[in-house]
């Protein structure tokens, strides 16, 4: 009997004693789970089963309260996600700086095209090389960077973009002078070559550095005002060269030669386009002669009366100095009326119109592509 009580009180305390440590147990864990910060930078601890993401930082409403006015350019962006919020950043940082920063985007992206294609050295040093990359793939300043950003869990995601003033002065004065030292180059040409396609690249690759350069420096008299003026007088500017291309051009005659001319109707045509261009027309004996011959032929249509021909004009522009073809132009088309002669008649105006008017764009085009942007 002594030992069946014995049993029985063994098996009351230790059933006590269990349900005091899973109480203890469950206590702790709460006590835990309620008190247990959120790690900096994180969405934080659960609530209820939710997520709880960090405090909105001071920078939101305003950089200049995390980012120190004396030492940064700061600009705060937003967006549906990461991404559009940090462009939509850069771009308001660009923006601090002014519309004269912002160039215009035909200039800008032909520089960028000539820095990828290795006719601008920007630096020997390869992290400036990759800044200046970024900047050009970004649309945005040489030098900026997302410092932080901020989802507030309700369909917005912010984001901060800085420039360092101390650091982007100096790469931005490096920026200056290392185009400085591309133009110098440029526009280093022999006498005997001066007006020629060549020196006119040369002198419209130069205009598109000098358009870069003023946005530069424009940028560095924000970050650096007394570095900027001390730069200024010493730094070309994109308009001088342009007034030399336009020199240029006006000394370089070109000439034209069209085999099987209607009253030299084609001719005119493409010498009106030539000076449309700034060029000057030449005799067949210049430097530069445009070769081509139109082509007339008739063209039958079943169950049509009308009689139909078809217009054919092949071009060629030559540097007769070398030999060398510099660029083909070919158009072609269909005129109709109820006779030959009017059909033909038709054609040829056809060609000279379609001549105007793509002509001095074509050219245009083979000037930009010879200076390499």
């Amino acid at each position: 009997m002594h030992s069946m009580k014995r049993n029985l009180a063994v098996r009351e305390l230790r059933r006590s004693v269990f349900g005091i440590l899973t109480a203890f147990v469950a206590t702790a864990m709460a006590v835990s789970c309620a008190s247990a910060p959120a790690a900096a930078g994180t969405e934080g601890a659960t609530e209820a089963g939710k997520a709880v993401s960090r405090a909105e930082p001071e920078w939101v409403g305003n950089p200049r309260k995390a980012y120190s006015e004396a030492q940064y350019v700061s600009a705060v962006g937003y967006g549906k996600d990461r991404d559009s919020a940090e462009k939509n950043a850069l771009g308001a940082l660009v923006s601090v700086f002014g519309q004269q920063v912002k160039g215009e985007t035909v200039t800008t992206s032909r520089y960028s095209e000539a820095v990828m294609a290795g006719k601008v050295t920007i630096s020997e040093d390869a992290s400036v090389n990759q800044a200046v990359q970024t900047s050009f793939d970004m649309d945005t300043l040489v030098g900026a960077e997302i410092k932080d950003t901020w989802d507030d869990k309700k369909g917005t995601v912010y984001a901060v973009a800085v420039l360092d003033k101390a650091k982007g002065a100096l790469l931005y004065k490096d920026l200056v002078e290392s185009n400085e030292k591309t133009i110098a180059k440029l526009i280093e040409i022999e006498d005997g070559e001066k007006n020629t396609f060549d020196a006119y690249s040369r002198y419209d690759l130069a205009s598109v550095i000098g358009d870069s350069n003023v946005r530069f420096l424009n940028v560095l008299s924000v970050l650096s005002p007394g570095m900027a003026a001390s730069m200024r007088d010493s730094t070309h500017t994109g308009d001088e060269f342009r007034l030399e291309c336009l020199r240029i051009a006006k000394n370089i005659p070109i000439g034209v030669d069209i085999a099987d001319d209607r009253d030299s109707r084609i001719s005119s045509a493409f010498a009106e386009s030539i000076s449309g261009a700034g060029f000057k027309t030449g005799s067949v004996e210049s430097r530069y002669v445009l070769r081509g011959k139109l082509s007339l032929n008739p063209v039958e249509l079943a169950a049509n009366t009308n009689k139909f021909v078809r217009y054919v004009v092949d071009g060629k522009l030559t540097d007769t100095a070398n030999g060398t073809v510099l660029f083909p132009f070919n158009i072609s088309g269909r005129e109709g009326h109820a006779t030959q002669a009017e059909a033909e008649n038709r054609a040829v105006r056809a060609a000279e119109a379609k001549i105007k008017e793509e002509y001095p764009v074509v050219l245009s085009d083979f000037m930009t592509q010879l200076s390499g942007s």
